[in-house]
């Protein structure tokens, strides 16, 4: 597999030794410049997945020079590296589609690693959905030149074309869950929300008669709802809303467009990009981004709205422990008219009132390590991201074991904690 390259342009050359340094070890290959102009000049000649510049540099910074590679390399995946004082060019850059993402100096070093495989992996994303158009045209030539044949080999093609169309779809499906685990390598509770609602969500358009291409392009919206939350820092998401600055608040908006972008670029998902937009539009039109109300709002959003709602309450960290479908079913009939489509709502409430919903995610929920308290009950074995088990599932957690994780985490990161909603349910079954 060939290794990507990295471009770091800086005008202090310590910086430059220092994310040298950084990603020693890492599987890129790492080149560095002092001058924007010579940064140019290497980007025409040669292919970059990803560049990553100062904003603050004699002569040219970095937004121009990120713009300027834009027209020269538009695939190439480009990072701005700021001070906290040109936080607000930054997220202007990134609404004007120039740059993928920005990082503040001084960096987190676990950050600045997680964000460089993050976007080396959307980089040859966007590689195979041109190689796959380009399969998909070259199978419509070959399409044109069968009807020039002799009749004799219209079946043996045929089957031949059959085989050809269904590793395509199987190459579709593939990309789509690759963008999914993208956001899950970005937050695993992002990644994980996603999937429980994708479920519930196909289940409620199943529940209103949906079925065929709307059915799947529900399901398929939303997997990828919060795909654009890649392009925000994992420590404003972990933020609550009310603790988010205004620039903060402006830039998580952001991800329902970069959500788009991103889908739009696959062929035949146009619907599916529509939907992922406008999916945080409230019914009484005060949503976001374009304030639409009642039936202006795709049903797939409308739907997406109700769900990730619901999954959003009966996972929320602070009172997980004693949320209930049913107080959480009230909070959405009470918000109907307001933010949610009654119909909606309606059609949801009789499929969870129903016990459609019953598998493993209806008893646990996944936390950070910060909300970890005593009391709570492993529900998975607790692993590092290389495997060491930590803790074994069905472990209470004590003050004790809360600071051997904390040490854990100094090392290495855990591939994520999950506990039982209610610590009584699992003693209940061990009596």
């Amino acid at each position: 597999m060939t290794m990507q390259r990295i471009l770091f342009i800086d005008d202090e050359i310590n910086i430059l030794n220092a994310l040298k340094r950084l990603l020693h070890h890492e599987s890129f290959e790492i080149e560095t410049t002092t001058s924007p102009e010579e940064a140019l000049k290497m980007i025409s000649q040669q292919d970059y997945a990803v560049v990553v510049s100062d904003q603050r540099m004699p002569g040219m910074e970095g937004t121009q020079l990120l713009a300027e590679v834009r027209r020269l390399s538009p695939d190439t995946v480009r990072i701005l590296l700021t001070g906290y004082a040109d936080t607000q060019a930054a997220i202007s850059a990134i609404n004007e589609g120039a740059v993928y993402r920005f990082l503040t100096k001084p960096w987190d070093d676990e950050d600045m690693r997680l964000t460089l495989r993050q976007a080396v992996g959307y980089y040859e994303l966007v590689s195979e959905n041109k190689r796959l158009e380009a399969l998909t045209q070259e199978q419509n030539l070959e399409l044109k030149d069968l009807n020039k044949n002799l009749e004799d080999k219209v079946v043996e093609r045929t089957q031949q074309i059959s085989l050809l169309n269904k590793a395509l779809q199987k190459s579709f499906l593939s990309s789509i869950q690759v963008m999914a685990k993208l956001s899950e390598l970005h937050s695993p509770i992002i990644g994980s929300h996603s999937k429980r609602v994708a479920t519930l969500c196909k289940a409620v358009a199943q529940q209103l008669g949906r079925s065929g291409e709307e059915l799947i392009e529900v399901e398929i919206a939303a997997t990828l709802h919060d795909i654009g939350k890649i392009g925000v820092p994992v420590e404003i998401l972990l933020k609550r809303d009310a603790f988010l600055k205004p620039a903060e608040q402006e830039l998580l908006r952001r991800h329902v467009m970069l959500g788009e972008s991103i889908i739009g670029m696959m062929a035949n998902l146009n619907e599916v990009a529509v939907i992922v937009r406008h999916h945080h539009e409230r019914f009484d039109g005060n949503g976001y981004p374009d304030k639409l109300r009642g039936e202006q709002i795709p049903l797939g959003s409308r739907i997406i709205a109700v769900v990730d709602a619901y999954d959003k309450a009966m996972n929320e960290r602070a009172v997980f422990s004693t949320t209930t479908p049913e107080k959480v079913l009230r909070f959405l009939k009470e918000r109907s008219l307001k933010e949610f489509d009654p119909a909606i709502v309606t059609a949801f409430t009789q499929y969870i009132n129903e016990g459609n919903h019953a598998n493993e995610d209806a008893i646990e929920v996944e936390i950070n390590a910060r909300d970890m308290m005593p009391g709570m009950v492993l529900s998975r074995d607790l692993k590092t991201m290389k495997g060491v088990l930590i803790l074994p599932k069905d472990c209470e957690i004590s003050k004790e074991t809360m600071g051997q994780v904390q040490k854990f985490l100094e090392m290495e990161p855990v591939r994520g904690i999950f506990v039982y909603r209610r610590a009584p349910s699992f003693s209940s079954k061990n009596t």
